[in-house]
């Protein structure tokens, strides 16, 4: 496992290195030392690691900082969004937050910090729809096929651990269908998608980057996108909305967020440039290949889509009785 994990990071870093995407700014602007710390709550060579390295040094080049990605991860994201709550209020250390940050904030009973209280919004960036994904193999085609099952017999789904996207999102489909699930966690998203490649499991929520490239090798078949449309690069699978999902649409998004006291001044500069960063077409097209979709979110909307998140997997959470340590 660690050889794999290192192959993915190796071959992460070359894409990044192919697309100019970690080429450093030169150092002329306000932080000390010129440094962006740009912490990132995950292991390094994921996608996460990969869309936070991308638009911060895009983000550098334009503040004239020079970045540098931090990459902490541990305890559902918990370590390095605790290091950015702690850190001093300038403008010089930001975090990289997803949707898994918000479940974290809401499923953890005791955190050393508040994600409304300790934080405040920099800008949205945009977000990776999830998909429904069955193995190459599988007897469902379709997501009536699953819903018929899950009502039936039930259903055997995989996550990347207790209260990830995954878990949640499956949990929240299955009682929507009135179905019975068994939840298998697995100690993250690579071995998930092992257990679903072994048919080991019979349902798996990764998001479209993950997905993608196992729909190219034919190894998974996807029966439905959480988009609102169709993604040029999924264009022959059905969104949830199409099939009468229209409120079922968890996705794994991506923001920015700076610590609470940072001024208004240094907050405003790092939004202005994080969302060109964001909206520059090179990487727009880029992201596309992966199923990212690019929605820039100023930081009072980023404010509504975290309280929003965390009501609504609140009530997921309360509703099948999940606790953290599952």
């Amino acid at each position: 496992m660690t050889n794999r994990r290192e192959r993915l990071c190796s071959l992460a870093l070359a894409a990044a290195a192919a697309f100019g995407w970690m080429g450093s700014a030169t150092a002329t602007g306000s932080c000390p030392g010129g440094y962006l710390r740009v912490v990132v709550p995950n292991p390094a060579g994921g996608v996460g690691d990969l869309i936070a390295r991308t638009l911060g040094n895009r983000a550098g080049t334009d503040l004239g900082e020079t970045v540098v990605i931090e990459n902490r991860a541990g305890a559902t994201t918990v370590i390095g969004t605790n290091v950015v709550a702690k850190s001093t209020p300038d403008g010089c250390t930001i975090l990289s937050l997803t949707a898994s940050g918000v479940v974290a904030s809401v499923l953890q009973k005791k955190l050393p910090y508040d994600l409304t209280r300790d934080f405040v919004p920099i800008v949205g960036v945009g977000s990776f729809p999830m998909v429904i994904a069955v193995p190459a193999s599988s007897k469902f085609h379709s997501v009536a096929d699953l819903a018929k099952a899950a009502k039936a017999e039930g259903i055997t789904y995989a996550s990347g651990g207790v209260g990830s996207l995954a878990h949640l999102s499956a949990a929240r489909l299955i009682k929507e269908w009135g179905g019975k699930g068994n939840h298998i966690p697995y100690k993250g998203n690579s071995d998930a998608v092992q257990g679903l490649l072994g048919d080991q499991i019979q349902l798996f929520f990764p998001s479209t980057a993950e997905a993608i490239p196992l729909v190219k090798a034919g190894k998974i078949r996807l029966l439905a996108v959480t988009s609102d449309t169709r993604l040029p690069a999924l264009p022959d699978v059905p969104t949830m909305k199409e099939l009468g999902y229209a409120d079922f649409k968890p996705r794994l998004w991506y923001a920015f967020l700076a610590p609470k006291g940072t001024p208004p001044t240094a907050v405003s500069r790092l939004t202005s440039a994080f969302a060109k960063a964001a909206a520059s077409p090179d990487v727009k097209g880029k992201f596309s290949e992966m199923g990212f979709i690019t929605d820039v979110k100023d930081p009072s909307a980023v404010s509504v889509l975290m309280k929003g998140e965390a009501e609504r997997w609140g009530k997921v959470i309360a509703e099948n009785h999940i606790q953290a340590s599952d």
